[in-house]
């Protein structure tokens, strides 16, 4: 499903866009199925992972819903996923946000995602777009060509300016921006009146502790279900040294 021509844009810049790989039908059952998670997690929403000033927050999501177990498989990450990392890797979390409309408060620190995980040597972050993504609303911001750089926190003073040469990734409902472990970026406000709901979707080398407790969060209906992808579950917390790196 990778092109030679995408796969050669995505080693030289960090990053792909790819719009319409999710439906129509399928955008609406995520949505649907993430408002009524959020309405039944109330003030526990998000509190596996981190909850933000002014975002709704789900996290570990893959055992929460069949629509969240079919993204979590769906075919052209996992294939991107496998390219940047190699056949053995693992899923490392599966999280809602959405920046509240009008509120100038989720402007997120340019960071790289590997910096974050001890361990790591490999790392995609596939962002789901369930909503358009404009300047406005809060499209994330990227630095093309920057995974080939060093990590921001060890050379800029200040996270949250602007970066010289970064874009938005402006994009449809549906899209996936698959973002490289390296490759600086950050979150932004929604300062428009509309939602900008997204799903990250995290993979990693099997020796990256997931962000929260997936494996234990499974049952065994889901791990029928997913079968042979059961492959993708990693390793329960209690193996990992979760030192910070």
């Amino acid at each position: 499903m990778i092109s030679v021509q995408q796969w050669n844009f995505f080693q030289e810049h960090g990053y792909l866009i790819v719009e319409n790989v999710l439906s129509v039908q399928r955008l609406a059952a995520l949505r649907e199925a993430l408002e009524k998670r959020y309405d039944l997690e109330g003030e526990k929403a998000g509190t596996e992972g981190s909850t933000p000033p002014g975002v709704r927050r789900l996290c570990n999501l893959i055992g929460k819903g069949r629509v969240f177990e079919e993204l979590a498989i769906e075919p052209i990450a996992l294939e991107m996923a496998r390219l940047v990392i190699g056949e053995d890797m693992r899923w490392q979390a599966m999280n809602f946000h959405d920046p509240m409309p009008g509120d100038p408060r989720p402007i997120q620190a340019i960071h790289a995602d590997r910096s974050f995980f001890k361990n790591c040597t490999a790392y995609l972050n596939v962002v789901w777009a369930l909503d358009d993504m404009t300047e406005e609303n809060g499209a994330t911001r990227l630095v093309p060509g920057s995974h080939k750089k060093p990590w921001p926190r060890d050379i800029l003073d200040d996270l949250k300016e602007a970066v010289a040469g970064e874009i938005y990734a402006t994009c449809t409902a549906g899209t996936g921006i698959f973002c490289h472990g390296d490759i600086w970026h950050g979150a932004r406000a929604n300062l428009s009146k509309s939602p900008r709901r997204v799903i990250h979707m995290g993979y990693s080398c099997t020796n990256t502790a997931p962000q929260y407790e997936i494996a234990g969060s499974l049952t065994q209906d889901i791990r029928e279900r997913l079968g042979e992808h059961c492959a993708l579950i990693p390793d329960p917390l209690s193996s990992f040294d979760l030192e910070k790196p």
